[in-house]
């Protein structure tokens, strides 16, 4: 074990310009919630390689409403922050921070100096050049697959190193939380930095610790890219997957982890606390809001013939779903609240997950929709023969008039049935109670012809 040099963390000089943000989070305001948001560089050094990089914070402006815990997700490949797409909202009222760090160079070159070269001139890190580096793959080809990711791994060496070192500075007392207590600091990813989060716990969680011997991240969140089950990490692991994410049995983003490997039973023993949330009929990427529920936006994105988008979008509570896996990750840290423990979704003879006699995927973390369903909700789309694909989105199907006329006596029948089982579900702890009122109303728009 060795201990963490923090990294040094200073604000970045005013020359007048925007400093980058990960795309796609603009929303919700911050100044709704009275939050300000302030970009730090950190430097320090890898491997005896200086380098310098951004740390973006968002914080409430007045500390008194700091809850003490700070959530921090590494840059996407692609320039984007998934956790804060997802759970922005649920960060935001609950009065956490949240930090981005571009901890991989490839994130670094291709996105926050090509957004403004002049402003971050002088950001750099050890590696091979970004700009020979293609991002746009077909992940679903396998030597593609295979290739890109051991691109990642090789151009991005440095990038654990960097996640300790400003997890480590995030609690300095001269840092961006200066003049209050951090009290816990959570390490979160999504798809590709899912797999960043993952090989943060594999490969330096054990080894790089603060100089009194404590982790440098009190928890981890790692969704939606399914590896090796994880296995006595003295720390709490919520993990997130999809019933996307692993619906085909045989596919893998990387080869070799096929047949749902991550699988494993949880456990509430002091050095192996682990969930296991695998949100059944949800796809990879939340498309119930906007502007993600536009059919044309994945079409321009996915110009497949094979697959069968239609007629909607998959309208199930995506990113409500996060906010609760991210809420228990939290409070088990936080309060030591232990968090419910979820079936696994069912499998079916065939290897692939057993549905109901509406379509739909039986077991797992279920949500009201599922339960009081009006349409089939696929979680990928589907192939000619009607097996799912694998792309990162999925789609409804709604019942027509006579198949709703069967299943419920009117529409007040329906929206009953679907207030009691969303009621039990925030009872259970399978939903937080303020992201209900959205899901009600949606549900009362629904007519019974």
């Amino acid at each position: 074990m060795e201990t963490v040099a923090p990294a040094v963390l200073r604000r970045s000089p005013d020359d007048g310009s925007a400093a980058f943000a990960p795309y796609g989070t603009h929303v919700p305001s911050l100044d709704t919630y009275d939050y300000v948001e302030e970009e730090w560089i950190a430097t320090g050094e890898e491997d005896g390689h200086p380098y310098a990089t951004t740390v973006l914070v968002r914080r409430p402006r007045d500390w008194a409403r700091f809850s003490g815990t700070v959530i921090a997700e590494p840059l996407h490949v692609h320039g984007i922050a998934p956790i804060w797409i997802y759970s922005g909202p649920y960060i935001l009222r609950s009065g956490h921070a949240w930090v981005e760090i571009t901890a991989q160079k490839t994130t670094l070159d291709l996105h926050v100096k090509a957004s403004n070269p002049q402003r971050y001139e002088s950001l750099h890190m050890e590696g091979p050049d970004s700009a020979d580096f293609d991002l746009n793959v077909n992940l679903g080809d396998r030597e593609l697959s295979k290739v890109f990711f051991a691109e990642l791994v090789r151009r991005n060496r440095a990038t654990s190193t960097i996640l300790a070192q400003v997890g480590a500075a995030l609690r300095a007392p001269e840092g961006p939380f200066a003049g209050t207590e951090v009290a816990q600091v959570v390490l979160v990813g999504h798809s590709q930095t899912g797999w960043v989060t993952t090989a943060y716990i594999g490969d330096t969680h054990d080894v790089r610790r603060l100089a009194d011997g404590s982790p440098v991240y009190d928890g981890f969140f790692p969704s939606g890219f399914p590896l090796d089950p994880f296995h006595d990490v003295d720390v709490p692991v919520v993990q997130v997957m999809s019933d996307g994410d692993v619906s085909v049995p045989h596919y893998s983003f990387v080869p070799g982890y096929e047949g749902r490997q991550y699988r494993r039973d949880d456990s509430d023993k002091p050095g192996d606390r682990y969930r296991l949330y695998e949100l059944a009929g949800i796809p990879h990427m939340g498309t119930r809001q906007a502007p993600y529920n536009d059919v044309s936006l994945w079409k321009a994105n996915f110009p497949n013939d094979d697959v069968s988008f239609g007629p909607k979008m998959n309208s199930l509570p995506h990113f409500e779903l996060f906010n609760m896996g991210l809420h228990h990750l939290v409070e088990w840290v936080a309060n030591g609240t232990v968090p419910p423990r979820a079936d696994r979704i069912e499998v079916g003879p065939d290897g692939y997950f057993a549905r109901d006699e509406h379509g739909n995927t039986k077991g797992g973390v279920r949500s009201a929709q599922l339960d009081v369903p009006h349409s089939t909700y696929r979680p990928n789309p589907t192939n000619p023969d009607g097996t799912s694909s694998h792309l990162t989105i999925g789609s409804d199907e709604p019942f027509e008039a006579a198949k709703l006329r069967e299943l419920y006596r009117d529409s007040a029948d329906y929206h009953r049935r679907f207030e009691s089982r969303l009621d039990e579900l925030i009872a259970e702890g399978w939903l937080l109670a303020e992201d209900a009122d959205d899901l009600r109303r949606e549900a009362r728009e629904l007519e019974i012809p």
